[in-house]
């Protein structure tokens, strides 16, 4: 595993040295600096109101908890350590959303599998607002004469994945498969080994029935503000785009988010899309432009902010003492 996430560290490394070998990096540098000072804070603060918007989608669903501003604080900071993490060890054995969970348990005295079944379910409604977000781009996409049709395509079947993934994700919780799977696992050999890790999966799928039963305005309300954080990375390439003297439309510019949103979920394995961020920037922003030096401009700013999140996640993670270990053992022992 370890060897796998390196590969893919190395890949996305590779793709970004050779976007950068064709650029001009003293103009790349040079467009980026045109948002000037004032571009930067409104970068940042838009940031933290869409990383609030994802905060809240997964506060919503977390109904151990009350709705108030000390909690939406403690799940705004908790959120920023494990997205560091998410960033920093992708496919890892110990990621960001078990994290979260350890610390909402260390910390706040919440059940682990409590918390990692609300996590799982606002992954759920994050990629059912992804899959609307994604779909209503293919089709201002097509409607847009500046794309060829290898975008067309290409936008509808990353629309078309998008949905379906996120169909498969639903009815694997909606039937309880993991349920199924343990009582086919029970009386097996296997089964006996993995006693601990049936039962956690049991749980779960309880967790998960009660909620798509009991709390389904929630998991609208949930859709809702995943969606918003959607829409705030359109309103931010609306206006960097602006500021970097190359205006586009607000559909244009849904479009740009769109294809960059589902080019980074295809590519999951990579650390934070790195390379295949840049690459999809490159190319749109190309096509809308003529100038590719604009979207790796773009790429840089929008790099800039996100280095500034996870370099907060980390210095919060050093308060939390977040220890990886632990979290191991508390995925298994809870």
């Amino acid at each position: 595993m370890k060897f796998a996430r390196l590969a893919f560290l190395l890949s996305g490394l590779v793709l970004l040295v050779i976007l950068l070998a064709q650029a001009d990096l003293a103009e790349i540098w040079f467009e980026a600096n045109r948002i000037g000072m004032q571009g930067v804070a409104f970068v940042l603060v838009l940031f933290a109101i869409s990383f609030w918007t994802d905060a809240t989608s997964w506060h919503v669903i977390l109904d151990a908890v009350p709705i108030d501003w000390r909690w939406a604080r403690r799940l705004y900071a908790i959120r920023m350590v494990g997205e560091a993490y998410n960033n920093i060890t992708p496919l890892g054995s110990v990621g960001g959303e078990p994290v979260k969970a350890w610390l909402l348990k260390v910390n706040y005295g919440l059940r682990f599998s409590e918390v990692s079944a609300t996590l799982v379910l606002a992954k759920q409604t994050l990629l059912m607002s992804l899959a609307i977000f994604v779909t209503i781009g293919f089709f201002a996409l097509v409607g847009n004469g500046k794309f060829g049709p290898e975008y067309r395509l290409a936008a509808g079947f990353g629309a078309g994945m998008m949905v379906l993934f996120a169909t498969i994700f639903f009815l694997m919780q909606w039937l309880r498969l993991s349920t199924r799977a343990a009582r086919l696992l029970g009386d097996t050999r296997i089964g006996q080994r993995l006693t601990g890790l049936i039962a956690f999966a049991e749980n779960m799928d309880a967790l998960f029935a009660r909620f798509y039963t009991k709390h389904r305005l929630r998991i609208a309300i949930s859709i809702g503000f995943a969606l918003a954080s959607w829409l705030l990375g359109v309103v931010e390439i609306y206006f960097v785009m602006g500021l970097l003297g190359y205006p586009i439309s607000w559909s244009e510019a849904w479009i740009v988010e769109a294809l960059v949103q589902t080019v980074r979920t295809g590519t999951f394995f990579i650390p934070a899309g790195l390379g295949t961020q840049e690459g999809m920037l490159l190319l749109v922003c190309q096509t809308l432009t003529g100038d590719a030096t604009v979207g790796l401009a773009f790429a840089l700013v929008r790099r800039s902010r996100e280095l500034v999140w996870i370099i907060g996640g980390l210095l919060l993670a050093s308060r939390y003492h977040v220890s990886l270990s632990e979290v191991r053992h508390a995925e298994v022992s809870d």
